[in-house]
């Protein structure tokens, strides 16, 4: 009840509702094809103020999904993933039945590895199994905030290696298992490696949140990869402990907006005998600091 007259007091034009008290609201009384000024608005605050927001029973085509996105500022041109043939800035995440590969299956956060990682992700599902095939978020204010001080003055001060290496490159496990039908060459792209701190500063709200991948994870720089490991391992252990986190039941047309600035997600594959069909559009952003 506390959360529903906060919202009242808070919202005039949509309604949020928090689905878990770590991150995550789910947000109606919108048609995302008919946003307005005052609109976005408020669908921004609620973007910063819960890291992920869903919204059901919408009709998004590509051309209305870039629009939605491009409210929050340039929509990203994925380097590896083929765009639609014409809307090459909207991909479609498609596992079939008898795929064994499953997009998105590890704790990360999306272009760690470009200089400018991406500021969100808008997914929306067009077909989705009826049991499983859930999305899970952990929130990285709430993982930072966590850690001991000690812990935190040794973080602040150190800066990550992150690489396409581990999803693009040529021993990728998408390689070795022949599953290549989402990249735009037939070839592993260039292997590189970005540096970024491992506790950014959000550029909206100012606030700290360690910034995990661990997909793109190479090692800490001024160390070796078994001595990075260690540490990096074990924040990613701290970071997706179930008090820092919230699950996403998908439904046909639902939308989920993330904030890779400050959370991981998780794409369960729990679902080997079904059709999954997403379609992707993302927010370019800038360079953690």
């Amino acid at each position: 009840m506390l959360a529903a007259m906060q919202t009242v007091d808070e919202y005039s034009r949509i309604s949020v509702e928090p689905l878990a008290g770590a991150l995550g609201a789910e947000i109606s009384g919108v048609d995302l094809t008919n946003v307005d000024q005052e609109t976005y608005a408020e669908i921004h605050k609620a973007f910063l103020a819960h890291n992920v927001i869903f919204f059901r029973d919408q009709e998004l085509t590509p051309e209305t999904q870039m629009a939605f996105g491009r409210l929050f500022g340039p929509l990203n041109r994925h380097s590896y993933v083929k765009g639609m043939d014409d809307y090459p800035d909207v991909f479609r995440i498609v596992k079939e039945p008898t795929d064994a590969h499953h997009f998105g299956n590890a704790w990360h956060t999306d272009l760690a590895y470009e200089e400018q990682p991406a500021l969100g992700t808008i997914l929306y599902g067009l077909e989705v199994p009826k049991a499983g095939g859930d999305t899970m978020f952990a929130n990285l204010y709430a993982a930072y905030d966590g850690l001991s001080e000690g812990m935190k003055r040794m973080v602040d001060e150190l800066q990550v290696v992150f690489t396409n290496a581990n999803t693009y490159g040529k021993d990728a496990q998408r390689f070795k298992t022949g599953i290549a039908k989402d990249m735009t060459v037939e070839q592993a792209p260039t292997e590189k490696e970005v540096i970024h701190p491992l506790v950014r500063t959000h550029p909206e709200t100012g606030r700290k949140a360690l910034y995990l991948s661990t997909t793109h994870f190479s090692r800490i720089d001024g160390m070796t990869k078994p001595e990075s490991r260690i540490i990096l391992d074990q924040l990613a252990k701290h970071a997706i402990q179930p008090d820092y986190t919230c699950r996403f039941k998908w439904r046909n047309n639902s939308v989920a907006m993330w904030d890779n600035r400050c959370t991981m997600h998780y794409a369960v594959n729990d679902f080997p005998e079904a059709r999954r069909i997403m379609q992707r559009v993302t927010l370019q952003g800038d360079k953690p600091f």
